[in-house]
């Protein structure tokens, strides 16, 4: 079972690297940004900015199963500190947030007769227990996740989830997993459409259109420990996370608000 711990080493590794080496090839689009925070170097992986006022990309990639390559993403925030857009919504302390709108439109194509794309559509944001976006405040504390579309295993420290049908929105019902991750230094919750098998594939088109709101609010009324309302949001991403496939996927639209 793949559980994504290759992820974690190289974030943490990229957060100690100056910006213009981690985060190469990144795109402003307004208060957004995007880049294709590849993992693993391999020359198939080509990644190429949207056009236009919409924060989309497409990624093109052949790569073999065994490794999480990347997650390229459209963002709204700091990533390990990290802001070219230069946007002041976030960082944002939770208790001061009702609402947290976002879209998310995805799509992926394979090559015919290539590989089987696997890998998962996901928003991912991070949190801390301070407003620090810079030194040694970055790293994140808290990682909190929701996936869509998908044919992938979340990190989880039990197999299977902590809680289920947590919470139903857009036509998806999630169920909530936990797991930390040591070499990242930080827990991760990870909400997962409810599912009994995982999918064979990638889907062809999908949506997350959702109040991200609502899933701090079931970590408050569930309390598994970890998240607080006094923890302060430093960003939201909406990308996919890579593991296997010939083909391609991309973000067609993506936009989010807090207040």
């Amino acid at each position: 079972m793949f559980k994504r711990s290759f992820l974690f080493r190289m974030l943490a590794c990229a957060a100690l690297l100056a910006p213009p080496a981690a985060f190469a090839q990144t795109t402003v689009f307004g208060p957004y940004w995007e880049w294709p925070n590849t993992f693993v170097s391999n020359k198939s992986i080509v990644f190429t900015p949207g056009l236009g006022s919409n924060p989309q990309w497409y990624e093109s990639f052949k790569v073999p199963s065994g490794n999480l390559y990347g997650y390229p993403a459209s963002i709204r925030g700091y990533h390990y500190g990290y802001n070219p857009a230069g946007d002041n919504l976030f960082p944002k302390k939770m208790s001061t947030i009702s609402h947290i709108p976002a879209a998310f439109s995805y799509a992926s194509t394979q090559v015919s007769g290539g590989t089987t794309l696997k890998g998962d559509f996901t928003y991912d944001m991070f949190l801390r227990y301070d407003n620090g976006t810079s030194g040694n405040n970055v790293n994140p504390q808290l990682e909190v996740m929701v996936w869509g579309g998908n044919a992938s295993y979340p990190i989880s420290s039990a197999g299977s989830p902590i809680a289920s049908g947590v919470y139903s929105a857009d036509g998806w019902t999630w169920d909530l997993y936990y797991g930390y991750n040591s070499a990242a230094g930080y827990p991760t919750y990870s909400f997962l459409p409810h599912r009994t098998t995982v999918p064979s594939s990638l889907p062809a088109t999908g949506h997350i259109n959702v109040d991200l709101r609502a899933f701090f609010t079931v970590l408050k009324n569930l309390n598994p420990g970890y998240y607080n309302e006094g923890m302060y949001l430093d960003v939201v991403e909406a990308g996919c996370e890579i593991t296997q496939g010939d083909g391609s996927v991309q973000t067609t639209y993506f936009t989010v608000d807090a207040y």
